[in-house]
């Protein structure tokens, strides 16, 4: 009995101890960054008052364990992102848990770059998507974004082209990845033909441009796509929506080694116009005008030496409508009007890095061209297959000696069925359709740019040497040319850097310069030299934030232009018109200036271009060419607010355009028209131009997603800029037209 009593009473002994005891448990769970779900890896986490620490893992997981029950305290405190404190109430129903810490900042779209391009060419200036995503006035458009950089031409209204340092349009070549693409802008040119998010960020190429591009006497425009990076969360997302456009972006993982990206856009920006036209009785909007574009990336590591990546895009820009009246000045021009132009690229890339002294990189560019015009009676048709190809290899032939050998190739083969009439064009004035002449031609023809280049990089203590030379055949005009180029950098200082280029630079005729109908067959390349020097200081020394100051001088020489002839010709024993020739010249000159200043606040960029630039030929004296531009002046700043708010506006003034004015009119009888007098070419300007644009963003950061509101206004003070001039019919009177009024964009873009 007595042994009996004994065990009750030590089992109730025991009972009592295991109840006072508190329960001992493991507390886990993962940290993730608020909004974009990225995890936090290598993350100390406290938890008070047991003054216990942890770390995370690489997927943002912790762990506590032999916790007892009872009320803590979580502690998060890293730096870039907000403190966390979080209360946990630890039991045994506590099951593990997502907790998520706040940025202090977060950028427009949530990108990850691996590593950082190089930057070979000392001319090239780039805009980080980050940079053109935020800057004011662009839209968050990469292209637009680039003109805000010194020497590129504003160009008039809504064109959708880009001038650099008072070139031509034609000048300015335009790639993807270093593989050709017809057109930078979409119709009006408000936004590019690729989504910006899909961009690691966009190079512009002026003066003194290296031997890796040719075929453009101005400049180059290369868009970059970046690899599709979803990280650790293995997908993400997001779209938009605002009065002129909708689209979105996907990308995820496929596998441990592959990954892709999608995104896709279009546009509702002629509902606007319809309704403003549709009050109109001499113009009719059948087909308002509209763009779509898709880009998708795909990202293949092969194995640590060699990768595959494949981008493909597609463009496609329609318009339409009826004048139901004619022009004043032309009786002949009424009706219909349709213009389509499209085009797609498909550029599978291959890199091969045998060692750390050789690299191997190969890719192609396939696609095609179409371009509809449609004026009832009178059309054009232009579709192109077209191939483009490039190759290097690179070798580190010692720690001072850097070589590249590479080709650049185009190949093009067109179908063309064109009847349109040809009107005298002088001064950019041209006659009226009614007085001129219409031909016809249909013609199928192939086209074949070759180019082969090699570069070379010379470290000397302070000084870089980039020698190098191309060699350019244009088949379809029997011409090859050399090229040779040089780059001359020395560090004054880790902070101050002098710099210079120059070199030799051709480009094809175009092909209707050059057709036996519209042009002339013996039309052979434009030709430019280019020179320019200058500096970069580092005013910021070690510091993150402070001042950059980028100062340069450019010279151009241009000969060999096709310029447009008014002669008659023999040839094949038959005198025919002459249409074009190559004796145009020109010359282009200026200081650019780029001043910028950052902090953890203000993002302000000032640029500055003075120019001048000229043409003349064998029956016109030296003029102010068209584009010719005194003054270019941007200034673009951007302040970071408390609580996800931004604020950026841009101010930009510009010296008016000069263009040719008209004089008097003269009545053609046989065409029931009256042609326009000349006065002197490019002899008067249109008023300077003034525009100051806002943006406005706020940005409300949720556990799993980023809602932004962001308002864009072009022109917020609605200011009456001349882009050109009507004339009534017989130019006896005149009407100065506006371009861009007030043109606010006002959306909502949710990312995932």
């Amino acid at each position: 009995m007595k042994s009996i009593l004994f065990c009750i009473f030590i089992s109730l002994v025991m009972n009592a101890q295991t109840t006072d005891t508190p329960e001992s448990l493991s507390f886990k769970g993962r940290l993730l960054e608020k909004g974009t779900q990225i995890p936090l890896k290598d993350v100390s986490v406290f938890l008070l008052p047991l003054k216990l620490k942890t770390q995370t893992n690489t997927q943002g997981d912790f762990l506590f364990e032999n916790v007892p029950a009872g009320a803590y305290q979580m502690i998060v405190n890293v730096s870039g992102y907000i403190k966390l404190e979080k209360d946990i109430q630890l039991d045994a129903d506590l099951k593990k848990l997502k907790y998520y810490v706040e940025k202090e900042t977060y950028l427009s779209f949530e990108t990850t770059v691996v590593g950082q391009k190089q930057k070979r060419d000392q001319t090239q200036k780039t805009l980080t998507q980050e940079q053109f995503l935020s800057m004011p006035g662009s839209g968050g458009d990469p292209v637009k974004a680039v003109q805000n950089l010194p020497g590129v031409n504003r160009v008039q209204g809504f064109s959708s082209q880009v001038v650099v340092q008072g070139g031509e349009p034609k000048d300015t070549a335009y790639n993807i990845d270093g593989h050709n693409i017809p057109i930078v802008f979409h119709f009006g040119g408000l936004t590019s033909v690729v989504m910006p998010e899909a961009l690691e960020q966009v190079d512009y190429l002026s003066a003194g441009y290296g031997t890796e591009y040719s075929r453009a006497t101005g400049g180059i425009i290369g868009l970059n796509t970046r690899r599709p990076q979803p990280g650790e969360r293995k997908k993400k997302s997001f779209f938009f929506l605002d009065n002129l456009k909708m689209g979105g972006l996907y990308e995820g993982n496929i596998d441990e080694t592959s990954d892709f990206l999608v995104s896709a856009r279009g546009s509702y920006v002629g509902l606007f116009l319809g309704a403003v036209a549709k009050g109109r009785e001499d113009f009719n909007l059948t087909v308002a005008p509209e763009f779509y574009d898709i880009t998708a990336v795909y990202n293949k590591k092969l194995n640590d030496k060699q990768n595959f990546k494949v981008v493909t895009l597609a463009s496609r820009d329609t318009l339409a409508f009826v004048l139901k009246e004619p022009l004043k000045t032309d009786p002949a021009f009424r009706g219909r009007f349709y213009n389509e132009t499209q085009f797609y690229r498909f550029i599978p890339q291959w890199t091969y890095k045998v060692d750390s002294e050789t690299q191997y990189t190969f890719s192609s560019g396939i696609g095609q061209n179409q371009i509809v015009v449609d004026l009832g009676e009178q059309y054009l048709n232009i579709r192109s297959n077209v191939m483009t190809l490039r190759g290097e290899l690179e070798k580190t032939i010692s720690n001072t000696w850097v070589s590249q050998l590479g080709i650049d190739n185009f190949y093009g083969d067109t179908d063309v069925k064109i009847k349109l009439v040809q009107p005298r064009s002088e001064g950019g004035v041209s006659n009226p359709f009614s007085s001129s002449e219409v031909k016809e031609r249909q013609t199928r023809g192939h086209l074949v740019n070759t180019g082969l280049y090699n570069r070379h990089e010379l470290k000397w203590s302070d000084w870089t040497f980039i020698p190098g030379l191309r060699v350019d055949r244009f088949r379809n005009s029997n011409e090859t040319y050399l090229a040779p180029r040089l780059a001359l950098r020395y560090n004054l200082t880790p902070t101050w850097m002098l710099k210079a280029a120059g070199g030799r630079y051709y480009q094809p005729a175009e092909a209707q310069e050059q057709d036996k109908t519209f042009g002339n067959p013996d039309a052979r390349a434009p030709r430019a030299d280019h020179l320019t020097f200058g500096f970069e200081k580092d005013f910021r020394e070690t510091s993150a934030s402070g001042l950059t100051w980028q100062s340069s001088y450019f010279d151009k020489w241009l000969d060999q232009l096709v310029v447009a002839s008014f002669s008659q010709i023999e040839r094949d024993g038959i005198l025919v018109d002459e249409n074009y020739n190559n004796k145009g010249r020109g010359r282009a000159y200026g200081i650019e200036n780029q001043v910028k200043w950052n902090d953890a606040f203000w993002d302000i960029w000032l640029s500055y271009t003075w120019s001048e630039s000229f043409r003349w030929n064998d029956r016109v004296a030296k003029y102010k060419h068209q584009y010719d531009q005194t003054h270019n002046f941007n200034l673009v700043a951007a302040k970071k607010l408390e609580n996800n708010w931004k604020i950026s506006g841009r101010a930009r003034y510009v010296t008016g355009n000069p263009y040719t004015p008209i004089i008097g009119g003269t009545f053609d009888a046989d065409n029931d028209v009256y042609l326009p007098q000349r006065g002197n070419f490019y002899s008067q300007r249109y008023n300077d131009f003034y525009q100051l644009d806002l943006r406005i963003d706020k940005k409300w950061i949720k556990d799993e997603e980023i809602w932004t509101l962001y308002l864009d206004i072009q022109n917020i003070l609605n200011t009456k800029n001349t882009e050109s001039i009507e004339y009534s019919y017989d130019y006896t009177r005149k009407e100065f037209i506006s371009g861009l009024p007030l043109l606010p964009a006002f959306g909502l873009k949710g990312e995932f």
